[in-house]
């Protein structure tokens, strides 16, 4: 395949699978999802990005992340090993300048856990482009009262959050008897997420935070202006914690990649949802296999070569994107 653009250079949907993960993964008898587990290697991470023609990956934990290892001591350790792990594979002189990473993060139900671990990733460790968090936790969406003291340190921090969704807890739990939920159920997750976010005024508390949405923000571009419009309805609006026009300048806030997320109904939402400098590029490599990337990959460009607005996401457009957002959190490391 020739890359796409070597102007689409930054890809912030991009896993990594350490062995400690692949580890918690398999003693707790796998994927919660129903997905399969792909195999991973720094050394492939780095020849797909240099047939997709990105420069840098910024790799994260895909969910479950920590939380597969409970929420005790076990999982502070993993999420240790993990970010350690994370760190290293971008100073090699293989991948040095190539990669970067979220950090991984405990299960938020463990909320000092979670702190300290955010302590030592901007404290101690300063290499990570932001965290990873996950759409709800323990049953309880992102905005619970609960998570309040994990959002002012990363408040505190002026963090970069990329937001990935992780199991529902719906039932039956796969749809058909065996469609992973990564395939249907994930985009809606991430849409629950975001919507509580603004709803419990957590995006609003936390002006420094940004916020990156998976997939183009799942079903947030159609359905956001009806969790908007639902604040003027009088008994909606009394439980909120914004107002109507907060709301909509809180959902304009949320960044979006386009992983797995290329057709002209998607692209052509989120440019009417959210401004084309809120728009960035994602793989979601290797969850989607190669092949798969290549096809969303070949969409996207017709999209930017055929759409009357697809010089708002060409590659140049969302190498910018990226590169701002990255530079506004990026703990004294710029990229050009």
């Amino acid at each position: 395949m020739e890359p796409v653009a070597s102007a689409m250079s930054i890809d912030t949907h991009f896993h990594a699978l350490p062995p400690a993960y692949i580890d918690a993964l398999s003693a707790a008898g796998g994927d919660p999802s129903g997905y399969p587990t792909p195999e991973w290697s720094v050394e492939a991470a780095l020849k797909s990005m240099a047939l997709v023609g990105t420069s840098l990956g910024i790799l994260s934990v895909s969910s479950p992340g920590v939380s597969i290892a409970g929420t005790g001591e076990t999982a502070r350790k993993l999420a240790r090993t993990l970010n350690d792990d994370l760190a290293e594979y971008g100073s090699s002189s293989s991948s040095k300048g190539k990669i970067g990473f979220f950090g991984a993060l405990p299960d938020f139900q463990d909320v000092s856990g979670t702190v300290a671990e955010i302590e030592y990733l901007y404290g101690e460790q300063k290499s990570c482009n932001g965290v990873t968090a996950f759409t709800s936790y323990g049953g309880k969406l992102l905005g619970d009262p609960q998570f309040a003291p994990i959002w002012a340190a990363l408040q505190k921090h002026k963090a970069l959050v990329f937001l990935h969704p992780s199991v529902l807890n719906v039932e039956p739990h796969l749809i058909g008897f065996g469609l992973p939920q990564p395939i249907v159920d994930y985009p809606l997750a991430t849409t629950r997420a975001a919507t509580d976010l603004v709803m419990t005024g957590t995006v609003r508390a936390n002006p420094d935070i940004d916020i990156i949405l998976s997939h183009a923000g799942g079903a947030v571009p159609f359905v956001g202006s009806r969790a908007i419009n639902a604040l003027g309805i009088a008994s909606v609006a009394q439980t909120a914690n914004v107002t109507l026009l907060q709301a909509k300048e809180d959902f304009g806030r949320f960044y979006f990649d386009i992983a797995l997320s290329t057709s002209s109904a998607q692209l052509d939402g989120l440019l009417d949802f959210t401004d084309s400098d809120h728009i960035l590029f994602g793989s979601d490599f290797p969850y989607a296999p190669q092949y798969g990337i290549e096809a969303v990959l070949l969409e996207y460009k017709k999209y930017v070569a055929t759409n009357s607005r697809g010089a708002q996401v060409a590659p140049d457009v969302l190498r910018r994107n990226a590169v701002q957002l990255l530079n506004k959190h990026s703990q004294g490391q710029n990229y050009i």
